[in-house]
């Protein structure tokens, strides 16, 4: 039989081998993580974006993978400060929402007065944009890049280009006013233990579920915009706000 101090010596015996499996595996994940992005930036620079379609759809699948790894990584290491960045960027996303909507309904009455007086049936769009400019990232720098080992700005260059659009939209229109409501948005990857005490808004459950930004590719995104477009019976007017 064991004594006190014998069992002392085995649990902690237990937790040093719990916490090396756990480095290893952060060690393997890193490691996929490195082999994706250099496949994917392989296929992809070479042609600046203009890919074709099978192309396009290797790189969205490896763009999944990777998303994938990082969002694990986060999950199984997140940190006190990873969990304040995300509260930031959830709040600071949430109040671009709401001004958004502020300025679509301001615009929508002025729009709607010119209709009275032309009689020209006009369509608003409003739009949140995310635009990454790999010359001019302004990417939020953090201690636990090293930890990750992304290459955050080429891959959020990748991610951009593959959507088929300049800029990255999620918001669109007068239904924006319904989705934030005082009900969480998390889910897949947003519904781990570190998230569960925040209400997560539409536009952070739209970049990380319905597009290929992993969890730590959206702390260190900084450059958002608003987009507003006109369709009229003629051309649609586009201008950035």
């Amino acid at each position: 039989m064991l004594n006190g101090s014998g069992l002392q010596i085995q649990t902690n015996g237990k937790n040093n081998y719990k916490m090396q499996e756990q480095k290893d595996n952060i060690r393997q994940l890193r490691k996929r993580l490195q082999d994706c992005e250099d496949y994917i930036l392989r296929i992809a620079k070479p042609f600046e974006g203009y890919w074709d379609k099978a192309t396009e759809e290797v790189i969205d699948d490896h763009l999944g993978t990777r998303q994938w790894i990082l969002n694990e990584m986060f999950a199984k290491h997140a940190t006190e400060a990873e969990v304040r960045c995300f509260e930031v960027v959830n709040e600071r996303l949430l109040a671009l929402t709401k001004q958004l909507n502020e300025r679509h309904r301001t615009l929508q009455d002025q729009m709607s007065a010119i209709h009275t007086l032309s009689g020209e049936p006009f369509e608003l769009e409003t739009t949140l944009l995310y635009s990454h400019n790999e010359n001019d990232p302004h990417l939020f720098t953090m201690e636990e890049d090293a930890f990750y080992g992304s290459r955050w700005n080429e891959m959020l260059w990748v991610i951009g280009d593959n959507s088929r659009l300049d800029d990255i939209c999620w918001c669109c229109g007068d239904h924006l006013c319904n989705l934030d409501d005082g009900q969480t948005w998390a889910e897949g990857p947003l519904r781990i233990p570190q998230l569960d005490h925040l209400c997560v808004c539409y536009a952070v459950h739209a970049l990380c579920t319905h597009m290929n930004y992993s969890i730590p590719d959206l702390l260190r995104m900084t450059t958002y915009a608003f987009n507003y477009q006109i369709n009229t019976n003629v051309d649609p007017i586009l201008f950035e706000g």
